[in-house]
């Protein structure tokens, strides 16, 4: 498993994320009210990047299309079958870890 520096958590404040492209795939940690989530960044419907995208309530909507993905799960809550896939994200001495 490999530990990813996503950055600083200071740089991720509540509804924002940090991006980052790992070989061919990008990946964000993103910032729901305090509560970090590890995800896979392309959307499934056209592979634009989520990093820009809405985040509330444990769902995160993409900006461009608008299809919805639940944070805890991965699940896309507008078309049944379709998930990111999720990491887990730690935090040490200010700094957002991916672990994939």
């Amino acid at each position: 498993m490999n530990k990813i520096n996503m950055g600083k958590l200071a740089d991720i404040p509540p509804g924002k994320s940090l991006e980052k492209k790992i070989l061919a795939r990008r990946v964000a940690v993103f910032n729901d009210n305090g509560e970090l989530f590890g995800i896979e960044s392309d959307c499934k419907h056209m592979r634009a990047s989520l990093a820009t995208g809405g985040v509330e309530d444990g769902v995160l909507t993409c900006k461009w299309h608008h299809w919805r993905y639940d944070l805890r799960t991965g699940d896309c809550l507008d078309v049944e079958g379709v998930r990111l896939k999720r990491y887990e994200v730690t935090v040490s001495e200010g700094d957002v870890y991916l672990l994939m």
